[in-house]
């Protein structure tokens, strides 16, 4: 995991549709600057979740944690330090992952029990 720290801005906000569910995306740019105030480093930025709580906005100057990923810093969590707010990207809920496998395996329960049925002459 790497720290970063800067100004935002072009922030972008879209979803992408992944096969059965919607994926919100933010995209921005990090920019550091040195002490006399030229722009030192421009870092693309990236968050994606489920969905993203907090707010990010350009100007926000924040601190974020993540990885680079084919030149982009893939964030899972942002501190913005103009306004205090926390800045996440969550995941599917654990709970909806569970009930949605448990449908799952009863939806498939119920096929194979009608097959069985079907050709056991019952």
């Amino acid at each position: 995991m790497r720290v970063v720290e800067g100004q935002v801005h072009g922030v972008q906000l879209r979803t992408e549709q992944q096969r059965d569910a919607s994926e919100a995306v933010w995209t921005f740019r990090i920019e550091r600057y040195d002490d006399s105030g030229n722009r030192v480093q421009l870092i693309p930025a990236e968050m994606r979740g489920y969905r993203v709580e907090g707010s990010i906005s350009d100007g926000d100057w924040v601190r974020g944690t993540g990885t680079m990923k084919s030149g982009t810093f893939r964030m899972s969590e942002v501190e913005n330090l103009t306004t205090g707010a926390r800045v996440r990207a969550k995941g599917i809920p654990r709970i909806a992952l569970v009930l949605f496998i448990i449908f799952f395996v009863a939806i498939l329960a119920f096929i194979l029990w009608g097959f069985v049925q079907t050709f056991s002459g019952g």
